[in-house]
């Protein structure tokens, strides 16, 4: 075999293996809704962070970057920013999220779950925006919703960190 054919072969390789690198974005909302049902089934991660009466837990490359009132919390991670919305007037098993998301015809939703566990009911979305690379992320659980908007890359990893950080949402 001559050398350029061995290179030829060699190249041919290598963007099999990258392509196999990259997830598609069926792949990357399928593995983070799977990821978000396995999160919401185990025991909320210790808080590491407070926001007047709220307790949360919050992954170290996460930091609380406004916070106007306790009950509406911007945190950014890098570049990319997340809403947490706190209803302290709604119970754990509360559907109120839920249906206003349902209710909303302007929500080009792809693909959701649901969860429920000892009186807990939760959830996980993921909507199409009008950028083609770009989607929502929605993770609620009784009256706390979490949102952003994120890169196709990024859905698994988002919704990972999102549901980890909406689970563990106490108030004192």
């Amino acid at each position: 075999m001559s050398y350029t054919s061995l290179r030829a072969v060699g190249l041919m390789l290598l963007l099999l293996v990258l392509t196999g690198c990259n997830q598609s974005v069926d792949e990357q909302i399928k593995n983070g809704l799977q990821i978000s049902k396995t999160d919401f089934a185990e025991k909320p991660e210790e808080h590491t962070d407070s926001v007047g009466d709220v307790e949360l837990y919050l992954p170290s490359n996460f930091k609380v970057d406004d916070s106007s009132d306790a009950y509406n919390i911007l945190v950014t991670k890098g570049k990319e920013s997340y809403i947490l919305f706190i209803n302290d007037r709604e119970d754990t098993d509360s559907k109120l999220y839920y249906n206003l998301l349902k209710d909303d015809s302007s929500k080009n939703i792809i693909e959701e779950n649901t969860y429920e566990k000892d009186g807990v009911f939760g959830f996980t979305a993921v909507s199409k925006t009008d950028n083609e690379d770009e989607f929502e992320l929605i993770v609620n659980s009784g009256g706390v919703k979490m949102t952003t908007i994120s890169q196709a890359k990024h859905i698994e990893d988002n919704l990972h960190e999102m549901t980890k950080i909406v689970h563990s949402v106490k108030i004192k």
